[in-house]
């Protein structure tokens, strides 16, 4: 005979087993393919148990008739109700969402298999950026912030009147002058420490995409030639100031306009970005060259150690705020995400002494941020807005072991315009007042 306890703890098991059979696990004895499990391994897991011991469990519940639960012969409990018209709506309307979660699934892996060797690169950070060590004239690093470079879209200049341009031969032109500026400003900057070199970031929206339907059919490249274009601009950049100073690392973080899925994901985001594919792109070019270095990851942020201090990179469309806001502008999202990513960081004890990112294409510097502007310039969707022209700009600055963020400055990509004086005729007959 089973005890009372004993047969109690017994029927609950049994009714925990029932459960998961109807959840799709095999009965107790059926077989099952590989790699899959039964009920009984299913409970022995929940309960940290044995499954040889709760098979042993399993046999006493059949010889006492408990089994029925499970295998539903003339006990009232085993029978599984029908379901009413309302549950059977539901149950196919969870199918159909599951089908399609399926789907975009196996979209998802079919992208990152078309992605294929951007995954796992190990990076390390140099040490030329981790040590503290100085002499009497100090370190320095210069900074290069690239974001929002836009290869491939077209702003037409009649649809604005006449306030910019922009083209994929306008991209090339504007990256070399930016390069060349950090290149020519900051040896000037360095000139009175020991600079150690460039840290460079690809904060995303490198490519113009194809997000949207107006940038598939406006667009002078597809995605492919896009990455192509800008991997070959970026990597001739970093040649450059490899002449100049010597040793350059890379910081890549991905953003919303190199997304390859139709709409923005939490999950697989840095994976499935074109910037991330550039990136990559990017470093095999340099895969016998110590001299350059690398930091990408899965992760749509990235933090870099420079002199005992950290940079926080990232795009800036996942800060935690939206647009604009009103007259003042993108300028009060900014300050708000980045308030937002100081409280994270701080609540894992982390405090990032220098914030940078674009995405807004709006420059400012608010305490220990860097907002970029971007390479387009004022474009048909600014016009749209009603935005304040600002002009095709990129941040440059040094970071200095002792004083951090010395110097900064956005460098313009095109030659400012001068307007025009305005003429005043004087009709023929006037003459001035004595």
């Amino acid at each position: 005979m089973v005890a009372r306890t004993e047969r109690s703890i017994l029927e609950g098991w049994a009714k925990r087993i029932s459960e998961l059979v109807q959840e799709g696990y095999a009965p107790p004895g059926d077989r099952v393919a590989a790699g899959e499990i039964n009920a009984v391994t299913a409970l022995a897991r929940e309960l940290d148990m044995k499954v040889s011991t709760l098979q042993k469990h399993v046999l006493t519940m059949k010889k006492t008739g408990l089994a029925a639960v499970w295998l539903g012969k003339g006990a009232k409990q085993g029978k599984v109700p029908e379901l009413s018209r309302t549950e059977v709506r539901d149950a196919t309307f969870w199918k159909k969402k599951h089908l399609a979660a399926e789907r975009e699934l196996a979209e998802a892996e079919h992208l990152v298999k078309e992605l294929s060797g951007i995954r796992n690169i190990p990076f390390i950070i140099p040490d030329w950026l981790i040590d503290t060590r100085a002499g009497k004239r100090g370190k320095s690093v210069i900074g290069a912030l690239l974001s929002d470079i836009h290869m491939g879209e077209v702003i037409s200049a009649e649809e604005i009147l006449g306030i910019n341009a922009f083209d994929p031969d306008i991209c090339r032109q504007r990256l070399r002058r930016y390069f060349e500026a950090v290149c020519i400003i900051g040896q000037r900057w360095s000139s009175d420490t020991e600079c150690e070199g460039v840290l460079l970031a690809l904060a995303g929206d490198l490519v113009s995409g194809d997000i949207h339907e107006e940038l598939r059919m406006t667009n002078a490249l597809t995605s492919h030639e896009q990455c192509l274009a800008v991997a070959e601009e970026v990597s001739a950049g970093i040649r450059h100031l490899l002449e100049t100073y010597g040793r350059v690392h890379v910081v890549v973080v991905p953003g919303n306009h190199g997304r390859t899925t139709h709409k923005p994901t939490a999950k697989l985001y840095s994976r499935l970005s074109y910037d991330t594919l550039i990136g990559a792109m990017v470093a095999q070019k340099f895969t016998s060259d110590a001299r350059v270095t690398f930091q990408q990851s899965d992760a749509k942020d990235q933090i870099t150690p420079v002199f005992g201090r950290s940079v926080f990179t990232t795009h800036g469309d996942k800060i935690g705020t939206k647009g604009g806001m009103g007259f003042a502008g993108p300028m009060l999202p900014i300050v708000r995400g980045s308030k937002k990513i100081d409280a994270q960081q701080a609540g894992i004890g982390r405090k990032p002494d220098l914030i940078q990112f674009g995405h807004y294409h709006t420059t400012g510097n608010p305490g220990h941020v860097l907002a970029n502007g971007s390479v387009p310039g004022y474009g048909e969707y600014a016009d749209d807005l009603r935005a304040v022209v600002e002009p095709p700009q990129q941040w440059a600055y040094l970071l200095h072991n002792k004083w951090w963020l010395r110097e900064r400055m956005p460098i313009q990509l095109e030659d400012p315009r001068t307007p025009e004086k305005p003429s005043v005729r004087v009709p023929a007959g006037w003459r001035a007042h004595e």
